[in-house]
């Protein structure tokens, strides 16, 4: 990298690539935790899901401590690579280990009891370890965005193609997964589901954290960071009195809720449509849209402001699943009819939300400028921590809740089995959990953006004047 890159704040194409990949390689292997690891603890590991529910809640109290912990820990780092280039290359190689050891259970216990204490305790014991370091990564790697660049546009520039490749890595477990469990489900398998989630876990650790490691070595920190870090207190006061970072933070934990439809999604497809397969056909017509989505990014910019725009993504979101809702009430176990208007639902979701990511993590970026621009100290390790907490935080409350609620509902799973045909009652209660929940959250999750205000001429004048203030610090350097 050239120097004068490094001080005018121009990002390369091998660095926006290498930032991409290794967010396609992170989310590779957080997709196939977040989309399949309740269905492997109950449905392979064989655990009950209400204590799987449990220590996913436990694990969500952790998360309230620990992301903000993990952010304030790096906003205080300083070192010649800066502050979140050492996690992003130290802490890779355990993060690997313990994403391969959460699918490892079956092969080193094989205790058949739903309530076995050796698999709770393995249950617990790898999944906390794969967060401790996960965590840590994750919010240096998001932090990393704003730091790649002073300039806004340099920004845009990394996060479109960035978001690219998340949203490519993030698929791929909902592509594969699906066929491989229907084959393992079938009479003439050579493998089972224990093996299935053992080559699955192996190639999210190898494949997708190697990947991941990408970052730590190939991309730069350019944004000048101040000579002492915020202190604990600081850190939380800069919080307190950053509005636009309250009201993001408020917005993505009601969003993140929706999340209880992803969850739902595996049990909907295989219980109730009959084929986990059908998932892959449904999701075809997202990857078509992303890539006009990219390409609507520069128009929809001029015409609206990042308030504007993901205020209209969310509530149009929110009408979409409920109109699929109103359809599946009569047709909710019909293939000829719901794939169809699930392939609809989820073009018009590629085209929406691609653009809609990454205004906000703009919005975010903006943020963590605001906190410089008031306060002469930047945050992005608490920013985006919290950010990342709040979307995690959501994550495993749907989760916890999404393993109470099998219980709850009636769902019927056999130590022997990964598939149980369930009653119509059941199956119809996970279609209304699976469709109709996320629209409500989505319509709330707009409310909070009404009151954001960093856009417009409060924006230009904060950008300006932090321009002003970075040339005349990098002059008095010289």
């Amino acid at each position: 990298m050239a120097k004068n890159n490094l001080l005018s704040g121009r990002v390369g194409r091998g660095e926006i690539a290498a930032y991409g990949i290794a967010g396609g390689g992170q989310n590779l292997a957080y997709g196939l935790i977040t989309g399949y690891l309740m269905y492997y603890y109950v449905n392979v590991f064989h655990i009950d899901p209400r204590v799987v529910g449990l220590m996913l809640f436990v694990e969500g109290i952790w998360d309230v401590v620990n992301n903000p912990l993990a952010g304030m820990v790096i906003d205080r780092t300083r070192s010649r690579h800066g502050k979140m280039l050492p996690y992003l290359r130290w802490c890779i190689a355990p993060l690997a280990v313990f994403t391969v050891l959460l699918f490892a259970g079956p092969y080193l216990i094989r205790d058949t009891s739903s309530f076995s204490p050796a698999k709770i305790a393995f249950m617990f014991l790898s999944y906390f370890a794969w967060e401790i370091f996960y965590t840590i990564t994750d919010v240096a790697y998001w932090g990393l965005s704003a730091a790649i660049s002073p300039d806004a546009k340099e920004r845009r520039r990394v996060m479109t193609f960035n978001n690219a490749a998340v949203n490519v890595g993030s698929s791929l477990p909902f592509v594969v997964v699906p066929f491989l469990l229907d084959y393992a489900a079938t009479d003439s398998a050579v493998f089972d589901m224990r093996a299935v989630f053992m080559l699955l876990g192996v190639v999210a650790g190898v494949v997708g954290i190697g990947l991941f490691s990408l970052a730590g070595f190939f991309v730069h920190e350019r944004v000048e960071q101040s000579q002492e870090g915020s202190s604990f207190r600081e850190s939380l006061h800069e919080l307190l009195h950053n509005p636009g970072l309250r009201l993001i933070i408020l917005s993505g934990l009601i969003r993140s809720l929706s999340g209880v439809s992803s969850v739902f999604m595996t049990y909907y497809f295989i219980d109730v449509l009959g084929y986990a397969s059908l998932s892959v056909l449904v999701n075809i017509p997202t990857v078509i849209t992303w890539a006009f989505s990219y390409a609507l990014l520069k128009p929809i910019r001029r015409r609206f402001d990042a308030r504007q725009f993901t205020i209209f993504g969310a509530v149009l979101t929110g009408a979409i699943w409920f109109a699929v809702f109103l359809i599946g009430l009569r047709f909710y176990r019909s293939v000829p009819v719901m794939v169809p208007v699930l392939m609809v639902a989820n073009g018009l979701f590629g085209l929406i939300n691609a653009p809609v990511n990454i205004v906000q993590n703009e919005m975010l970026a903006d943020t963590t400028d605001y906190s410089e621009w008031t306060t002469g100290k930047r945050s992005e390790g608490v920013s985006f921590s919290l950010r990342i907490a709040t979307t995690k935080i959501g994550s495993t409350v749907v989760q916890a809740f999404g393993s109470v609620l099998l219980s709850m509902i009636g769902y019927v799973t056999l130590a022997d089995e990964a598939r149980v045909v369930q009653s119509d009652a059941v199956q119809f209660r996970i279609f209304v959990l699976f469709a109709l929940v996320p629209g409500v959250f989505y319509l709330l999750s707009a409310v909070p953006l009404i009151f954001y205000d960093l856009v417009g001429e409060k924006l230009e004048t904060m950008r300006a004047q932090l321009s002003q203030r970075r040339s005349e610090q990098n002059e008095s350097a010289s």
